[in-house]
């Protein structure tokens, strides 16, 4: 009986075929820990894990590339050497235990934020439900954000570093330009342009990163539902969340590709940078 109500019993080439079908269907079976089916379960967690990721995200990127970009074209002074030493620390220091320390300093000892959950109270008015659910969220959003700087930061500086000494940058100096409306205007767009690869692959990692963070603060999101899930081997279910997860990495590459023709003309589609 199980082997049939699971395709067990034909061959691979079907089992794969019938999978395909079921995938493409919206079929992903039914959860052990929760009873429903899969998509379900998933479509209910996602929208919590998009709560945080996407702030979080754009606040590393956008801190990463400014830090990264100014750190690169100082390169060499103190402050350079100060901020690089700084990142490697922060890389160093995996998210769950900037979560913990997070947790310890701004919501154990100073009581500023909750110590987990989503929401502490069920109120009526929307715009204090939003605001309680923005409290909530603030501590895994920073710990995300401080996990995944370094790895921009360290990218946008290798790239600015480049950029440095190509002539057009000697042009611009050799006009009598400042040294910061070189780097803003000549400079970073085009020490911008690897990084657009770059910043989907690191998406995977701030996937991968929010399933200790979500764990730590409780909150309701898939990587709090692949924790349950590993724990009680619901097997389907961490199918669906990594087909997810693959999904989600496989499209903001498609992404990062289909905008390179905008951020550079002189790339077209179809064609490598």
């Amino acid at each position: 009986m199980f082997r049939e109500q699971f395709g067990l019993n034909r061959s691979i080439s079907e089992q794969y075929l019938l999978y395909m079908v079921n995938i493409i269907q919206g079929n992903w079976g039914y959860s052990f820990l929760y009873g429903l089916p899969v998509l379900a379960v998933i479509e209910e967690k996602l929208r919590w894990t998009l709560v945080i990721l996407f702030p979080s995200t754009v606040l590393s990127i956008f801190i990463g590339m400014a830090v990264g970009a100014y750190s690169g074209w100082i390169n060499g002074s103190k402050t350079d050497l100060s901020v690089l030493n700084f990142m490697i620390f922060v890389g160093a220091v995996p998210s769950y235990w900037w979560a913990m320390l997070l947790i310890l300093i701004f919501g154990f000892h100073m009581n500023l934020f909750p110590l987990g959950g989503y929401a502490s109270i069920d109120a009526l008015d929307v715009g204090v439900r939003i605001s309680d659910v923005l409290r909530h969220a603030a501590l895994p959003i920073t710990a995300l954000t401080i996990s995944s700087v370094p790895g921009t930061y360290y990218l946008m500086r290798n790239s600015t570093l480049q950029t440095t000494g190509e002539e057009y940058v000697l042009t611009a100096r050799s006009k009598g330009l400042r040294e910061m409306e070189i780097l803003r205007h000549h400079a970073l767009k085009n020490a911008m342009l690897p990084m657009v690869t770059v910043i989907a692959l690191e998406l995977a990692q701030m996937i991968m990163g929010s399933v200790f963070v979500e764990t730590i603060f409780s909150w309701p999101g898939l990587g709090l539902l692949t924790f349950e899930a590993l724990r009680v081997r619901d097997l389907p279910l961490l199918q669906g969340i990594f087909l997810i997860d693959t999904l989600m990495v496989i499209l903001a590459n498609i992404v990062a590709d289909l905008s390179y023709p905008f951020i550079d003309p002189r790339v077209k589609v179809g064609e490598s940078v």
